[in-house]
């Protein structure tokens, strides 16, 4: 069976070629690995909503906590909260004392 393909110069044989796409492939597939395990992965954003429910806390309460320094992100005229900076921002403050000043 003849092959109507033009020859293509590379500075490999094929064989030689193919075994390094698969080197290249194969790292970068180890470095994705590293940087997941590593906790590159992004925060999901949550929802007004969603944090209230999770703190068991009105809207009122948290919106009140945004105006005193809790840790939001705006997109679009809406407000987003990652789920690390909240649980900081409760440790770092005495929650009964925020409680309490409302």
């Amino acid at each position: 069976m003849k092959n109507n393909h033009p020859p293509i110069l590379f500075p490999y044989e094929p064989a030689e070629f193919w075994i390094q796409i698969r080197r290249i492939i194969q790292e970068e597939i180890r470095n994705t690995q590293k940087d997941i395990s590593n906790g590159d992965e992004e925060e999901p954003l949550l929802q007004r909503r969603e944090v209230a429910t999770k703190l068991r806390i009105s809207l009122v309460t948290l919106n009140d906590w945004v105006k005193r320094g809790l840790p939001s992100h705006k997109q679009r005229g809406r407000v987003y909260f990652l789920y690390s900076e909240v649980m900081e921002y409760i440790r770092k403050n005495d929650v009964k004392k925020l409680i309490q000043l409302e």
